[in-house]
């Protein structure tokens, strides 16, 4: 068979077409390799703490108090936490959105607690109350320059790691994408245990 040269040019586009497709779909289906955060760099020496800090297996959130997706995770992050509280390490860190107008009011509030040892009665009064959030609500906070420092650095630490919003989970130090909700959590935690 003979090929004229327009024959020539539509058979040389074709498998060029069939070529940058196939590269396409193995580009875009591939596994994305989890990028590793190291413990120390997620764990603060003064981060707050549950569970065994020599477990294995270390979970930490970085979250937002008037953030209701967070709320609707606080109860499987405290049954996992009591459930395993010998072999996982738990740590909450900061990330007040700007979109929530109380968010960082409410985590100033967490970290004066804290200073009591009450962060996580706090945290737990906070959760369960974000529809009464407010000026009034917030009225006699009183902010020193340690909490203000503590939680920027949070806020730091999130925009430095780029999460896309609250909560945001690193298991072992790896971010986990895809969950939809409290028992996609669950899920990966009891993985990591096993």
């Amino acid at each position: 068979m003979k090929f004229t040269g327009e024959s020539k040019l539509f058979l040389g586009m074709l498998v060029a077409t069939f070529a940058i497709i196939g590269m396409a779909a193995w580009a875009f289906t591939r596994p994305e390799k989890p990028v590793s955060v190291s413990k120390e760099t997620l764990v603060p020496a003064d981060a707050h703490k549950k569970g065994n800090p020599d477990a294995a297996v270390y979970l930490v959130e970085f979250s937002d108090f008037q953030c209701p997706a967070c709320a609707a995770f606080a109860p499987t992050v405290q049954s996992l936490t009591d459930k395993y509280s010998d072999r996982l390490l738990f740590v909450y860190r900061h990330f007040p959105l700007p979109s929530h107008r109380f968010a960082l009011p409410a985590a100033y509030a967490a970290e004066e607690a804290g200073q009591q040892g009450k962060f996580w009665e706090t945290a737990d009064i906070l959760f369960e109350n974000q529809d009464k959030f407010s000026d009034e609500y917030f009225a006699d906070q009183r902010v020193d320059d340690a909490i203000k420092k503590r939680v920027d650095r949070d806020l730091e630490a999130a925009r430095a790691f780029n999460l896309p919003g609250t909560p945001s989970f690193f298991l072992n130090g790896v971010l986990l994408k895809n969950l939809y909700g409290p028992k996609d959590l669950v899920k990966a935690v009891e993985n990591a245990l096993q």
